[in-house]
């Protein structure tokens, strides 16, 4: 099976959750991580898990319109280009655009796409003054419509689904599961197992 991750920075991808993909490649699937990078060892490190790597332009924080579409066409090409069967997409931008993308790049094929939320991020920080509720005003409909492009949510605590919740932004019957595990290994088959790729503890 082709699986797409895609993350905000592959620096982070790699440290936080290098075994998720060296799990997935073990077990005989063909994973490409898209995430921006700052250098060579990143390309390097994701070649010592087996797993194809490119990178794609992201602003992380706050909204910018044009940038953050570029993002979004950009990803649609990648994922155009590949063609995964599942798509998992981690972090904040990435859980909207990379959710989007899956859903906009083809049509017909069999796939499925998922979100994996660490927390609710730069949006729903909680900072106060016009510029903090002008862009969580503006990051709900886009966090709303990421969601409803997912198949499952996956999220590292009760208190993130909790908020997100709480603000409306996921269906009522939207799937979700909490992954809230210390131990990578123990976070990683829960993960796994909500994604269908290994059977359920």
């Amino acid at each position: 099976m082709k699986i797409a991750v895609i993350h905000e920075n592959a620096e982070a991808l790699l440290a936080g959750y290098g075994s998720l993909l060296a799990a997935m490649a073990s077990m005989g699937h063909a994973v490409n991580a898209l995430a921006p990078g700052s250098g060579p060892d990143a390309a390097a490190g994701f070649e010592a898990l087996g797993v194809e790597y490119a990178m794609y332009p992201l602003a992380p924080h706050g909204l910018t319109p044009v940038g953050d579409l570029g993002t979004l066409l950009h990803l649609k090409q990648v994922l155009y280009r590949v063609k995964p069967e599942l798509v998992l997409s981690m972090t904040s931008k990435p859980v909207v655009y990379g959710s989007l993308a899956a859903r906009m790049a083809w049509v017909g094929e069999k796939k499925t796409v998922f979100a994996l939320v660490e927390e609710p991020g730069f949006a729903f920080a909680g900072g106060g003054g016009l510029t903090g509720r002008l862009l969580a005003r503006l990051a709900k409909p886009m966090f709303r419509a990421g969601f409803r492009s997912c198949d499952g949510i996956c999220f590292r605590s009760a208190e993130a689904e909790a908020i997100f919740r709480e603000l409306g932004l996921l269906l009522p019957e939207a799937r979700t599961v909490v992954a809230d595990q210390a131990d990578f290994a123990a976070r990683d088959r829960a993960v796994l197992a909500f994604l269908g790729m290994i059977p359920a503890d």
